[in-house]
């Protein structure tokens, strides 16, 4: 009974139920015609400023990708770079935890040392959690601070500011992480999965480590500025709320098990929570995400599996 719980057919179905399940309860709470009416009503201009972000943070995703596949190989083309970003981005859509973005990434590489890739592409996740947590984080503690005051202590403020603090400190240089590593036993550094933490170790400085989450606080940026922009296109949001929803929503997107697909119902559940704390009707909020999840989930998966086919001629 175990076995069948974990095979991948069973948790495949229970995503899909699960993401179905829980968008049809939004929209039974938020009422089906308030929906349609928000989504009648759109802003053009709003919606299309929102939708061309969208493809200007697909660009950003695929130059993030591009640089640190060129920390270990410089012969890899630009289609080569962009292939294994949507194939691994529809890989990790289908798997548990995304991990599924690990085996799509390397089978798009097949004369580039697995190991190399797996390095690498921890260090694009974990700095992606890493301004999760720093941007993520501060919207969720303003919008706690404002709006939940009883459960807000000042003193809260200096411990956040100095997890964050240390957070960023880490994250700028990671060289000083590395001397640590060097006091791990020769037995684990000549272990063959410790060529994964020599890419990180060996390929990746300080000044890699400021450029890469200078382009990730950028990407973050422009996705903040796409859900503000796309919430706008549906009703009318003050710029301050809408960055520190939109900011609250993917914290708890990122802490929340991987219980949905692409957090599918996760996403639209947390906006229409934040966003109806600020006065925001909640058909709002989920037309917002819902178009969100289209323009950033969906269709890069759609690409992905189309280019899977080229994967699988090399």
């Amino acid at each position: 009974m175990k076995q069948f719980f974990k095979h991948p057919t069973v948790i495949t179905v229970a995503k899909v139920i699960i993401s179905a399940a829980l968008l049809s309860g939004l929209i039974y709470y938020i009422d089906v015609e308030a929906v349609l009416v928000s989504l009648s009503n759109a802003n053009i201009i709003y919606l299309s400023a929102g939708l061309a972000l969208a493809i200007i943070q697909v660009i950003i995703h695929l130059y993030r990708w591009r640089y640190l596949l060129h920390l270990i190989s410089k012969d890899i083309t630009h289609r080569e770079a962009y292939t294994s970003f949507f194939v691994g981005f529809m890989a990790g859509f289908f798997t548990p935890a995304q991990l599924g973005e690990f085996a799509g990434r390397i089978a798009s590489h097949p004369t580039v040392n697995k190991s190399h890739i797996v390095g690498i592409t921890l260090i694009d996740k974990i700095y992606w959690a890493a301004l999760t947590f720093v941007i993520g984080g501060t919207g969720l503690v303003v919008f706690i601070a404002d709006y939940y005051p009883e459960y807000w202590n000042p003193l809260y403020r200096y411990a956040v500011t100095f997890v964050l603090g240390i957070i960023i400190v880490i994250f700028l240089y990671p060289e000083k992480i590395k001397e640590l590593l060097q006091l791990l036993p020769e037995k684990v550094r000549r272990h063959r999965f410790y060529e994964i933490i020599q890419v990180i170790e060996n390929e990746f400085h300080n000044r890699n480590a400021w450029m890469f989450f200078s382009i990730t606080g950028l990407l973050y940026g422009v996705i903040l500025l796409e859900y503000y922009f796309l919430v706008n296109a549906f009703g009318t949001v003050a710029f301050g709320d809408a960055m520190m929803c939109a900011a609250s929503v993917f914290f708890v997107k990122a802490v929340i098990l991987p219980i949905s697909f692409g957090d599918l119902g996760i996403r639209e559940s947390a906006a229409v929570f934040f966003f109806e704390g600020t006065g925001t009707a909640a058909a709002v909020a989920f037309n917002a995400s819902i178009v969100m999840s289209l323009a950033n989930v969906i269709i890069p998966t759609a690409i992905g599996a189309l280019l899977v086919t080229s994967v699988k001629r090399q």
